[in-house]
C-alpha cells in the first residue's frame, strides 16, 4: 500500500530579539551599504544624488568591453590613449596588447590609456563607445547614470549615484569571472612595451590590504568626485557578501578605513543560525489504522542560514495529516522551509524517521470502531 500525501501547512513564528546597531560615521558625501543576496539596503546617505564618479566609471568600460569582444582579441594603442592624462597603465602608442591585459590595466592600474584603447577597439571611436556605455546603463536600469567618457575624468554630463555604482559593480563581478578574479588583486603584471618584459600595475584599492575578506572592486579619484570606491567583501562564516559604494571621501587612506568600517558593521548585522540538525524531529503525525501510534517526520539533512538580527522568521511545514502504513525510514513525505517575510532562507525535505509496519488485524478493528464511534 502506497502512502498518500495530504498537504497540511503549519506556521510557527519566531522573532530574533537583537536590534540593529546604527552604522558608523564616515566622511563620504554619499554612501550605500547593500546585501545583494537579499536586496536589502542596510544603510545609506544620499544614495540617489547624482555626482561625479571618477574611475569607478571603468566598471562600465569593462562591462561593455566584455560584452563586445573576446579576451584573446588584440588592440592597438592609439596616440590619443597615451595623451589621455590622469592615471596610466604605462601604454606606448602603436603597441598591440590582448584585451585581457588591457582590462587588467583598466581595473588594477586604473589606466585612462587602457580605457581609451579599449573604447577605440570596441567602438571604433571614443564617442561611439561612450554611446554604447549609455545604452548599457539604460539596459541595466541605471536611471541616474550618464557617461561622457570611458575613463572617469571630470566632465559635464558625467555622473552616477552610489546606488547605481553598486548595481554596476555587482553586474561586473557576477557576470564576468575574469573581472571578478582580476579585481581581488592588489597588483598584476601585463606584458611590457612591444612584448618585452612585463609591466607591474598596482591597485589603489587599499581596502584589499586592510580587510582580508575584501575582494574588489574599483576605486577612483578626481577633484569633483573626491575619493570614490565600489567595494565588496565576502564573509565565509556567514556565507554572504556585502557591497559598499562611497563618493566624496577626503583622501585615499580614509576611503579604505571607512569602507572597512561599513563592511564590518554590515556583517555584524547578521548571524549564522543553525535551524535544523540532521534527523531532527520537526513534527509527529499519527499512523492511519494504528491507534495511539505516531511517527516522527525528521529533517533529511542539517540546515543553517544567515539571518539578519531583529528579523521576524517563520517556519512553514508541509506534511501529510497522517501516514498510511507501511512506510520506510527515510521515505520523503513533506518539507519544511524557513522564511523572513516572503523570502525563503532555507528549506529541507521531511522524511519518515523510522520504519512503520502495517497495522495488525486487531489494530484495524480498533481503528474501524473508532471511526464508527
Amino acid at each position: 500500500m502506497r502512502m498518500r500525501l495530504l498537504a497540511a501547512a503549519v506556521m510557527v513564528g519566531a522573532v530574533a530579539p537583537v536590534a540593529l546597531a546604527a552604522p558608523p560615521p564616515v566622511a563620504a558625501r554619499a554612501y550605500i551599504v547593500v546585501n545583494t543576496d537579499t536586496n536589502e539596503v542596510l544603510a545609506a546617505l544620499q544614495p540617489d544624488k547624482r555626482m561625479a564618479m571618477a574611475s569607478t566609471t571603468k566598471l562600465m568600460t569593462a562591462i561593455v568591453t566584455m560584452k563586445s569582444v573576446r579576451l584573446t582579441d588584440v588592440a592597438t594603442v592609439p596616440a590619443a590613449a597615451v595623451d589621455a592624462g590622469g592615471s596610466s597603465a604605462g601604454l606606448v602608442a602603436g603597441e598591440r596588447l590582448r584585451v585581457r591585459d588591457l582590462v587588467a590595466g583598466l581595473m588594477i592600474g586604473s589606466g585612462n590609456d587602457a580605457a581609451v584603447t579599449l573604447a577605440t577597439r570596441v567602438g571604433g571611436s571614443v564617442p561611439t563607445f561612450v554611446a554604447m556605455m549609455n545604452r548599457e546603463a539604460v539596459a541595466l536600469g541605471l536611471t541616474n547614470t550618464h557617461f561622457a567618457n570611458p575613463h572617469g575624468l571630470d566632465a559635464p554630463g558625467h555622473y552616477s549615484t552610489v546606488r547605481d555604482l553598486v548595481a554596476m559593480g555587482r553586474y561586473a563581478r557576477e557576470e564576468y569571472p575574469f573581472i571578478r578574479a582580476t579585481v581581488r588583486n592588489r597588483s598584476i603584471r601585463i606584458p611590457g612595451p612591444n612584448g618585452v618584459g612585463t609591466r607591474l600595475l598596482e591597485s589603489e584599492n587599499d581596502l584589499l590590504g586592510i580587510d582580508k575578506e575584501a575582494d574588489g572592486v574599483k576605486t577612483g579619484h578626481t577633484d569633483d568626485a573626491g575619493y570614490s570606491i565600489v567595494a565588496h567583501a565576502t564573509d565565509p562564516t556567514r556565507k554572504m557578501g556585502i557591497y559598499v559604494a562611497m563618493i566624496g571621501e577626503p583622501n585615499r587612506d580614509q576611503r579604505a578605513v571607512d569602507a572597512k568600517r561599513l563592511l564590518d558593521w554590515a556583517f555584524r548585522q547578521y548571524a549564522r543560525v543553525g535551524l535544523l540538525d540532521a534527523n531532527q524531529t520537526v513534527i509527529e503525525v499519527p499512523v492511519r489504522d494504528r491507534p495511539n501510534v505516531r511517527v516522527s517526520l525528521v529533517s533529511q539533512a542539517p540546515l543553517a542560514a544567515t539571518v539578519k538580527l531583529g528579523a521576524s522568521m517563520t517556519r512553514e511545514i508541509t506534511a501529510p495529516p497522517e501516514i498510511v502504513s507501511p512506510a520506510q525510514k527515510g521515505q520523503i513525505v513533506g518539507s519544511v522551509r524557513y522564511m523572513v517575510g516572503d523570502r525563503v532562507i532555507g528549506a529541507r525535505k521531511l522524511v519518515v524517521g523510522a520504519d512503520v509496519a502495517e497495522p495488525s488485524p486487531f489494530e484495524r478493528i480498533r481503528a474501524g470502531l473508532g471511526r464508527v464511534l
